[in-house]
């Protein structure tokens, strides 16, 4: 949860603020939970649907009567990722698209956070982002990068101080799912972003005299986890996480976790860092997004688990059923249900991002019986949903990243078969580097 130091700008960190996981195809263990969970998903999602008012927004708690602009954005990628109430969602989305510029407008200036957000609800919703609301958002966002002075690369002319690091990744994440990929501005996005790694493997907001790599997380300094959580998602939807900065970003969650299995804004600063569902549904997207599930034994702590931790936080019964409570605030809580229902639905960060790529199948051959376990790499494949050896599903198989799936091979007859990848974006391609022999 964004606290103290980002008071200033809590605002825009609600504007910005949202969680999504990749999903295993490997079937989990009874205890601990894995993901997705989709009754809870799906019960939050209709308590926040809910909050949709006959015009398509949320009304705003601070100010009755007006829009919470904010909260209908990120309404749309929840309700979008949970599968609930497309009307609704719809609504919403229509009604984001009547009010762009009161929205993205951020200081007298195109706010990338807010332009990238809207990117991704559009696409979740099958909605061409370059022709929104009578505007390109995606040319909105590449032309907010700075391109000299001390910041080049960075999205957004707004003051960085508190939100740097958090919305370049959001934006790299919003550009993949848009299926900007490649060219100058990417390139100097993601330079600008790797420099702001800290060599404990986290990401502060940006780097300063004032919060320096090796600022204290009891002062409100140095690296925080959702700073981290959205920096590693922005470069793994581009596929430029490279391996070092992926295992020092992975050493960086597990000291942050706090006693209870969960992460609050600063890494725990002791024993305990009074962990919240902002934060932990965060960094779980960005376990996941490292191939390390947040259900694994290395994040059980006190007897149990992150996913189990968010589960913990919903509203059962009674008024405000099925939303998320923050903890020492009882009843349901907006900003944080719409932040946790993504990951609970086990969705990717930018989860409709694109056709998935096979290009490498290794090993190429295998016996008859099956059982071989089977590397494939491509892009775009944290979405997915199946691995099929022909027309056979893969016995098991995990995402390890958008880059990368082990599956192992079903039984099968002699001969080649075509291995292939589905998500609910399509089917991988066949290539004659896609097949697989069995002998």
């Amino acid at each position: 949860m964004i606290i103290n130091r980002l008071a200033a700008s809590a605002a825009l960190a609600a504007a910005l603020t949202l969680a999504a996981l990749v999903p295993s195809g490997t079937a989990g263990a009874a205890s601990p939970p894995t993901l997705p969970q989709p009754a809870a998903a799906q019960s939050a999602a209709n308590w926040l649907a809910a909050q949709i008012q006959p015009n398509g927004s949320i009304e705003s708690v601070a100010v009755p009567g007006t829009p919470d602009l904010p909260s209908t954005a990120n309404a749309v990628l929840a309700l979008a990722s949970a599968g609930v109430d497309q009307a609704k969602a719809s609504s919403a989305l229509g009604f984001m698209a009547n009010n762009v510029n009161a929205y993205v407008t951020v200081g007298e200036a195109d706010g990338p956070g807010q332009l990238a957000l809207l990117i991704l609800d559009a696409q979740a919703l099958g909605v061409s982002p370059t022709s929104f609301g009578g505007t390109d958002l995606v040319s909105r966002l590449l032309a907010t990068q700075q391109t000299s002075g001390s910041e080049v690369g960075l999205f957004g002319v707004q003051d960085a101080t508190y939100d740097g690091a958090y919305r370049q990744g959001l934006s790299l994440a919003a550009l993949a799912a848009a299926g900007v990929r490649t060219g100058s501005a990417v390139a100097a996005a993601e330079s600008w972003l790797s420099a702001q790694q800290c060599l404990d493997g986290g990401w502060t907001s940006l780097i300063t005299p004032a919060n320096p790599c090796n600022g204290r997380p009891a002062n409100y300094a140095g690296p925080d986890t959702n700073s981290t959580a959205l920096a590693v998602e922005g470069m793994v939807a581009q596929g430029a996480l490279g391996a070092t900065a992926a295992k020092s970003a992975l050493g960086f969650f597990k000291r942050a976790e706090d006693v209870d299995s969960g992460w609050g804004y600063e890494p725990k600063s002791g024993s305990k860092s009074s962990p919240d569902p902002d934060s932990t549904a965060l960094v779980i997207q960005a376990l996941l997004a490292l191939g390390a599930p947040p259900w694994s034994s290395t994040f059980v702590k006190s007897g149990t688990d992150p996913v189990a931790l968010l589960l913990a936080d919903q509203i059962t019964s009674g008024t405000g059923t099925g939303a998320i409570s923050y903890p020492g605030f009882p009843g349901a809580n907006l900003l944080a249900t719409y932040q946790v229902i993504p990951a609970l639905a086990g969705v990717t960060f930018a989860y409709n991002i694109g056709i998935p790529v096979l290009t490498k199948v290794s090993p190429l051959r295998g016996p008859v019986t099956g059982g071989t376990t089977v590397h494939l790499t491509g892009s775009s494949l944290t979405e997915v949903s199946n691995v099929l050896f022909g027309t056979t599903p893969a016995t098991s198989f995990t995402v390890k990243s958008g880059l990368s799936i082990t599956a192992v091979a079903p039984p099968g007859t002699s001969g080649s078969v075509a291995v292939t990848v589905v998500s609910s974006a399509g089917t991988s391609a066949v290539t004659s580097a896609t097949h697989y022999t069995y002998r």
